[in-house]
């Protein structure tokens, strides 16, 4: 395992502050004179000490003291499960960091652990070529999507590092070097539907005006039930050629005007329409995809082969995440509800929840109407924030199970919104560690006896 030494640290610690001291001091004679270097050095300035307050803050990841990327505050008291009134013998898959790293957990109902997946991204991925910023430690990265097949093997994603597959026992099956995020779902012809990006750095003529190289490209990607990439098409491509640029540039005054992040899309989910359900949607067919685009605040359907738009709609939800398909003709949403600035150390929201009904909720909406209600969240007992993230998928007893990303939490309702089952992820006494996924599997949906893996070969 990769582990950046102190000296490293120290370093470029010392180049920032050597860099702020010269820009201080150039600053107070293009200040004085206000010369045309005056607003370069400015900026410059600015960067510098970015630059510096983010060595800070890395600094106890780099070190491996605190992996504070992947804490958030304490919102709800307890560890682990805190409430199970449930009487079923069903298993949940957790993903997330627990104790000291990134890790798949298969647990009861109780809590108690059947099968651990422990997961240091620097020991299956030794090249990083294929990823536009690799990570500078394990703690740098986590997971984003994750599954567990019959016979015990886990499919998960790094989150824009690589999708990997491991038997029940922790060995590689296979990996896929392609920076891959937020979810991995199961295609039903066999494989896997996953979002990708490509970075794009170069090109003749702009493909997609009035966005600029550099920029990010959202793709959907199938992946084989082997590991093997079995096409790649671009979501941006597909609003191209639906005539749907205005969507797409809708938050642009000028061709030079572009996201940040470079990301002209944000795509953070595909889901399949199984064929089971595709009756209950005579709009679309089995095959259809789900697809979910921040950024733009939508959800649409289009074909399996990502050539035509059948359906779109632009909120209720805002940054969403995360929508399913579900049974009865409706669309279930996550909807985080929140922009990203309300996140962090001077938001309201983290510093006193005594007096704050959480934000995020469920919504639920019929594509053939576009009629739409909130299904759970924004009421009393019904706490919900998650800023960034969240997951949900509908249960077979009618209610919801719900991944509250920053709460370090996992709740599941029945059919009338009360909370059945619970776990939080507890770091310490003021802290929660991340979860990034969650499923519930029934006890008979696996073909495995025997969890214990000391003494396997197979």
């Amino acid at each position: 395992m990769r582990r950046p030494e102190i000296a490293k640290l120290m370093f470029w610690s010392i180049i920032a502050a050597g860099l702020l001291s010269g820009v201080f001091l150039a600053g107070m004679y293009s200040g004085a004179t206000k010369n045309a270097a005056f607003a370069m050095v400015r900026d410059l300035r600015k960067m510098t000490r970015v630059a510096l307050r983010t060595v800070m803050q890395e600094a106890p990841v780099l070190v491996r003291a605190r992996p504070e990327w992947h804490l958030q505050p304490a919102r709800y008291a307890g560890s682990g499960v805190t409430i199970n009134d449930t009487q079923d013998d069903d298993l949940v898959l957790l993903a997330g960091f627990f104790d000291d790293g990134n890790e798949l957990r298969l647990i009861r109902r109780d809590g108690s652990i059947v099968a651990r997946w422990p997961v240091a991204f620097s020991e299956i991925f030794t090249d990083t070529g294929h990823i536009h910023e690799p990570p500078s430690t394990d703690w740098n990265t986590d997971t984003h999507g994750a599954l567990i097949l019959p016979d015990g093997s886990v499919v998960f994603v790094f989150e824009y590092m690589g999708l990997v597959k491991l038997d029940r026992c922790g060995r590689l099956v296979w990996k896929v070097a392609e920076p891959v995020h937020h979810s991995v779902e199961q295609a039903e012809a066999g494989g896997y539907w996953v979002p990708g990006r490509n970075y794009v750095l170069e090109e003749a003529t702009a493909r997609y005006p009035p966005f600029s190289v550099p920029y990010f490209e959202d793709t959907i990607l199938r992946i084989s039930e082997d590991g093997e990439v079995l096409e790649e098409r671009s979501l941006v491509e597909l609003f191209y050629q639906n005539g749907m640029e205005a969507s797409v540039t809708a938050s642009y005054g000028s061709a030079s005007e572009q996201r940040m992040d470079g990301e002209i899309l944000h795509l953070n989910k595909v889901a399949e329409l199984e064929t089971g359900m595709a009756t209950d949607f005579p709009m679309f067919a089995a095959g259809d995809l789900l697809l979910s685009v921040r950024e733009l605040n939508m959800i649409l359907v289009a074909d399996p082969g990502l050539q035509r738009v059948k359906w779109w709609r632009v909120g209720p939800w805002i940054r969403q995440h995360d929508p399913e398909f579900k049974a009865g003709g409706l669309i279930s949403v996550f909807n985080n509800n929140a922009y990203k600035p309300v996140f962090g150390p001077e938001n309201p929201f983290m510093k006193s929840l005594s007096h704050i009904t959480h934000i995020s909720n469920i919504i639920e909406i019929d594509p053939a109407t576009d009629e739409h209600r909130r299904v759970y969240g924004g009421v009393k007992a019904q706490e919900l924030l998650s800023v960034i993230r969240g997951k949900h998928e509908v249960t077979e007893r009618g209610g919801l199970l719900i991944t509250e990303f920053e709460g370090g939490r996992v709740l599941e309702t029945d059919a009338a919104g009360r909370t059945i089952w619970q776990y939080i992820n507890r770091y310490d006494a003021d802290e929660v560690a991340e979860i990034t996924e969650a499923r519930i599997y029934p006890a008979d949906y696996f073909a495995v006896s025997d969890w214990s893996c000391a003494a396997s070969a197979d």
